[in-house]
């Protein structure tokens, strides 16, 4: 199956995000704004039937998970969406990720489109506000687009990150020891049921609001979230994250992630700590799609310039 550069137009994007957001050293250019959690992971035995990946063969599984805000703005006020990364740590030293939005969809199916709104759209000066009266033409051109931003407008505000569910926005393949292949939908769903409330109140409140609570919260109890696959069929589309599938699909519980207490950067020992969620593992491949083929590129550009990247290492002085 042909793979897409995932690293066209990558320094672009971030740029991009650093022009609607502003630049904060330090911080991611997305979803900037986050904390560290631990826990544990644990497939059903239904889980082999679709994929041979090793963190879904029914062994408890070690990993860790961040929650974070969207937008790049670290000291702003939550908002409707917000971020659900996690990482499984392999028996085998390897490590994938499952990175997702407690969207259902991504605003755009191509990463030029996705450029050109935000030229069309960035504010006079990073931080400011967006130019939504230029933009307006190219969302009669671009639907799809004009749809996503729609059903994100009119979405709710968290009341908890234990109260949210949180989606994979891209299609991925699933393959079995037999070499079959599943086209799937990820999702994460509170045990603790999904609650909302409105955005403005959200925003009013403390911009560490959800971080905090859900620090609070794991001081008494723990939280779980089951990992359930909605399952494809012949004609849904694999590679436009833009487009939902039909709301009769297939949903299998799989397996089940329990969140214990925060952790730091310091005791994962990974300062870099990248969600790239092209980071896959054998039993699970990805598609064409051009935004999630593009951000691998984007995730490694982020995070060189979150961390300084080489030039940050104590050997860099060598050759400077």
């Amino acid at each position: 199956m042909a793979q897409l550069s995932q690293y066209d137009q990558a320094e672009a994007l971030v740029e991009g995000a650093h022009e609607v957001f502003g630049f904060h050293p330090g911080y991611r250019a997305l979803h900037a704004d986050g904390r560290l959690y631990r826990g544990s992971f644990t497939a059903l035995p239904v889980a082999c039937g679709y994929t041979r990946a090793a963190h879904l063969q029914g062994d408890t599984i070690p990993v860790s998970v961040r929650f974070s805000k969207g937008g790049g703005r670290p000291d702003a006020p939550f908002g409707a969406t917000v971020g659900m990364a996690t990482r499984f740590y392999l028996p085998n030293g390897r490590t994938t990720n499952l990175v997702m939005l407690s969207q259902l969809l991504f605003p755009a199916r191509r990463p030029e489109d996705l450029l050109a709104a935000i030229a069309l759209a960035a504010p006079a000066e990073p931080g400011g506000a967006l130019n939504k009266a230029a933009l307006q033409p190219f969302l009669k051109e671009h639907p799809e687009i004009a749809d996503v931003l729609r059903m994100r407008a009119a979405s709710s505000a968290p009341t908890s990150f234990a109260h949210s569910e949180f989606h994979a926005v891209h299609v991925f393949r699933y393959v079995n020891a037999d070499d079959v292949v599943t086209n799937v939908r990820c999702h994460w769903i509170p045990q603790a049921g999904v609650h909302g409330r409105p955005v403005e109140e959200l925003a009013a409140m403390s911009r560490e609001v959800l971080l905090d609570e859900f620090d609070a919260r794991l001081r008494t109890q723990r939280v779980r979230f089951d990992l359930v696959l909605e399952i494809g069929r012949d004609g849904d589309p694999l590679t436009d994250p833009t487009a939902l599938w039909p709301a009769d699909r297939e949903r299998v519980t799989v397996g089940t992630v329990e969140i214990t207490d925060p952790v730091t950067l310091e005791e994962l020992g990974d300062p870099e700590m990248n969600h790239d969620p092209t980071k896959v593992t054998d039993g699970i491949e990805l598609n064409d799609d051009p935004i999630l083929q593009a951000r691998r590129g984007v995730y490694e550009v982020s995070a060189a310039y979150r961390t300084g990247g080489w030039h940050a290492c104590p050997f860099a002085k060598h050759y400077e």
